[in-house]
């Protein structure tokens, strides 16, 4: 389909690459990370005042040079296979929300069960492509346990790529290390990444640059995001908050290819506005598509892969404003191609839930958009004469042999939308809302998990046995 997505022109985009070498060689950023910073000194910055660091325009453009535009993902399940910036959009779940959410039982605090149950739900979506251990805070298990409890379960019930968790060094280690067990990946492959989140304004913590150090010197791709609240931690002016956010995440992208030039690196975003009469976190503003459009340009202007954000919403149920407001975002970060993205499906409250039933409403969204963007199959042009021709005026094509070969690929079957006539919706009784839930038990039910080897599952427990109580394994 033709449509392409901007908010800025190519000078513009260039006003801002400049705009940040100079803030970045000018101002300087915090680096709250004593190895970060003595290797960024020993490569050409200036120390500033306390934690600052100047970094000189050079250095970053050099640098840059050595990301790779596009690289592959393997996955324990070899068929499932993602390549991060050729073209197509994959999808991950959602990573972060304490709360879940049903229709039944209400807004909760999260535990292992319904981790289970995403992982589940993961593993058997169309539209999902890569899955995240922290899909959901566990409240039932113990912290310092609760990333190699969710790796171990996301390994048992997943066999498509994997994101880890990036909680500092021995976290993102842990990590790395339970999925090369299980993918049993060969030297040099890609088997999991990371995300690591810049602290605005201006700013990286210890735990997000140690999580950086220790994907980056496995050769394993991390993504470096940010996520200001304009009027908050990022200036109100929109391309004030895009300058802030293109250099605090410039520096993490540096950092990684100090560490090991030509490491994968991804460029993200998922920065918004602020609220400013609750100044609370809106991902479900309108402002969100247009730095999302922004970001990506400058994702573009760098040649690097580009990570956004989904089915994002400010909404507390599956309601008209989840819907109007995941739409919208959805519809943005598929029109802006974007290479991967977290908080896919299921995520609401400003990242602090996820939902049963929206996240199968937001997997409907998904395949709506992604079909409106397959646009016109322009293979059949030739025949359409004949085909129009082929019936005459007040019959049908039922059963014309065209039907029958291309209804299926020519159009969408929508998840759970109803497009039953009055009479039957009325006699079923049930809504959106009920049907999604429905749809989510079936597949819980039906569930089988993807065959894992009976000597990785032994090595996987070895290697977590004196990690993890025995009841636990």
């Amino acid at each position: 389909m033709l449509w392409e997505m901007k908010v800025l022109s190519k000078d513009q985009v260039e006003e801002l690459h400049f705009q940040t070498l100079e803030l970045l060689n000018t101002r300087g950023i915090a680096i709250h990370h004593e190895p970060t910073k003595k290797l960024l000194i020993e490569n050409g910055a200036a120390a500033g005042k306390g934690d600052i660091i100047k970094i000189p325009k050079e250095l970053i453009e050099n640098r840059l040079k050595l990301v790779p535009k596009s690289f592959e993902i393997k996955a324990r399940n070899r068929n499932k296979n993602i390549t991060i910036g050729k073209g197509e959009t994959i999808l991950v779940p959602t990573g972060g929300p304490v709360f879940v959410h049903d229709h039944i039982r209400g807004r909760r605090k999260g535990k292992l069960a319904d981790v289970i149950d995403f992982y589940k739900l993961s593993q058997t979506s169309s539209q999902i492509q890569a899955v995240c251990a922290g899909i959901l805070d566990p409240n039932d298990i113990r912290e310092e346990y609760k990333h190699l409890v969710l790796m171990k379960e996301l390994v048992q019930n997943c066999d498509k790529p994997l994101m880890g968790i990036s909680m500092g060094a021995e976290v993102a280690q842990d990590c790395i290390g339970i999925a090369k067990i299980a993918v049993e990946p060969e030297q040099g492959d890609c088997f999991i990444f990371g995300v690591v989140n810049t602290l605005s304004p201006m700013a990286w913590d210890e735990r997000m640059l140690e999580a950086i150090w220790v994907y980056a010197k496995n050769s394993q791709p991390v993504v470096v995001t940010c996520c200001s609240m304009a009027g908050f931690t990022s200036p109100t002016s929109l391309w004030g908050t895009i300058l802030q956010n293109n250099a605090e995440v410039i520096t993490g992208i540096l950092v990684a290819q100090l560490i090991n030039p030509g490491c994968p690196v991804v460029y993200g975003n998922t920065s918004t506005i602020t609220d400013m009469k609750t100044m609370n976190l809106c991902i479900g503003a309108p402002e969100y598509g247009l730095l999302t459009t922004a970001f990506k340009q400058l994702a573009d202007f760098y040649r690097v892969p580009f990570r956004g954000g989904g089915g994002l919403t400010d909404g507390k149920e599956v309601d008209v404003q989840t819907g109007v407001e995941s739409t919208t975002n959805l519809l943005f970060t598929f029109g802006n191609k974007v290479d991967i993205v977290l908080h896919g499906v299921g995520v609401m409250e400003s990242f602090l839930t996820v939902s049963y039933e929206k996240w199968i409403w937001d997997e409907e969204i998904s395949g709506r958009i992604r079909r409106i963007l397959q646009g016109v199959d322009m293979t059949q042009r030739e025949d359409a004469i004949s085909l129009a021709g082929d019936v005459d005026t007040g019959g049908h094509y039922l059963e014309h042999p065209d039907t029958f070969a291309r209804f299926r690929k020519e159009f969408y079957t929508p998840l759970v939308s109803d497009r039953n006539n009055w009479s039957t919706w009325h006699e079923r009784n049930i809504n959106s809302v009920k049907n999604a839930w429905e749809k989510v038990q079936q597949r819980l039910k039906e569930f089988e998990k993807p065959e894992l080897e009976s000597h990785v599952l032994s090595l996987l427990i070895k290697h977590l046995r004196g990690k993890l109580p025995e009841k636990l394994l």
